[in-house]
């Protein structure tokens, strides 16, 4: 069983010089894959990512504290401000009598835009080879769900490809790192569409990726199941062309909190859940699908039209209108709200506690790299 083990503190995040939060970035990054590419057996890092307030934490919290699938009476978790670090170990209770143990080393990014470029931290050379990225997005405001989902994935698949071109200039083995991780890749994929009729449609992710639809209960209540089942259909095609898992999470219902826990136990530590996964295709529940189960067949096609993933978010988004849309007020982040107010009221004091934050930010990062490190080695700070 997954144990909650350390946490770092959450700082806030800064809104000090975009230059000088580079700098900071690009040379921890920097120090992280030089101390680091060594092969790390046994460690898995997750990495999840989505919008804001999209319930991110809340699975990161069920999953490190198991005992909270069943506590519906739990305090939520403060919401990440930037990246927050968490890991947990898990020791294989097989017949084989091994004693080693499973570490996953947890990332959990806030949703603001400025904290896009933080992605970098926990998708680096140092751990695109044992990634596993879990994409949140939110079902109570459903005509976000396609958008948020294409940014991430986007954003993912460009920094994965950043990670791989970083390894690859490892004089030592880095191109055949780079090829022997994509092929176990491609390897793990080709096993779950064997014989599969779809083979030849699925490009895969280049990581092991899960999609999670959190607040389903909300989707549930507020919407027509019509228009639930078009979501529902367009998040399968996505998933199951990708190769990636799908899964609709919502706290206070048992069975799919207790599937997601199941999936998330089997993709970061591989281990096998008793009884086994079910999949559930019914819109009218919560939908539970891993790679090779789902079919386009049965998956249907978007108003009669070639499915395609543009085609499925068009459909979406006639299903499910942005109301932000049809006003012609744009509404800005809170950080944005911030970062063009705060030069019309200048104070001494205010400006000395940015700058203070500013090298607590420094001190936090560095704390998080030496946490991650601490259990590598097996030790708890």
């Amino acid at each position: 069983q997954a144990r909650p083990m350390a946490r770092v503190r959450k700082k806030d995040a800064p809104k000090g010089e975009e230059d000088f939060e580079n700098s900071i970035l690009a040379r921890l990054t920097r120090e992280q894959q030089q101390t680091s590419l060594e092969d790390q057996s046994g460690e898995v890092t997750l990495f999840f990512c989505g919008p804001k307030k999209s319930g991110k934490t809340s699975l990161v919290d069920r999953f490190i504290n198991p005992a909270k699938v069943d506590d519906n009476s739990a305090q939520p978790p403060k919401p990440t401000v930037a990246l927050d670090y968490k890991f947990a170990r898990y020791a294989p209770s097989d017949s084989s009598g091994s004693s080693g143990k499973m570490l996953a080393h947890i990332y959990d990014l806030g949703g603001e835009d400025c904290n896009d470029s933080l992605v970098a931290m926990p998708v680096s050379a140092a751990t695109v080879g044992h990634l596993v990225a879990a994409i949140v997005v939110d079902l109570s405001e459903p005509w976000t769900v396609l958008p948020a989902l294409d940014k991430w994935m986007t954003l993912l698949r460009a920094q994965a490809a950043k990670a791989f071109e970083a390894m690859a200039q490892d004089p030592e083995n880095g191109p055949q790192r780079v090829a022997a991780i994509q092929a176990a890749r491609q390897a793990a994929v080709e096993a779950a569409y064997s014989e599969h009729p779809d083979a030849g449609s699925i490009t895969p992710f280049p990581v092991q990726l899960v999609i999670f639809g959190s607040k389903w209960d909300v989707l549930a209540a507020d919407h027509d199941r019509e228009k639930i089942k078009g979501l529902c259909r367009a998040l399968r095609y996505i998933a199951h062309v990708n190769a990636a898992s799908l899964a609709f999470s919502a706290l206070k219902d048992r069975a799919a909190m207790k599937s997601v826990a199941g999936l998330l136990k089997q993709v970061v530590f591989g281990a096998t859940t008793k009884g086994g996964l079910s999949e559930q295709l019914d819109p009218g529940k919560a939908i539970f699908v891993m790679p090779g189960n789902d079919s386009l067949n049965g998956i249907g096609a978007p108003h009669g039209n070639h499915a395609t993933e543009k085609a499925w978010r068009d459909t979406v988004a006639d299903l499910f209108p942005d109301p932000t849309k049809l006003s012609k007020e744009v509404k800005k982040s809170d950080a944005a709200q911030v970062a063009e107010d705060l030069p019309n009221f200048p104070e001494s004091s205010i400006d000395g506690m940015v700058e203070q934050r500013n090298d607590e930010l420094k001190k936090y990062r560095a704390q998080v790299e030496r946490n991650q490190r601490l259990a590598s080695e097996g030790i708890t700070s």
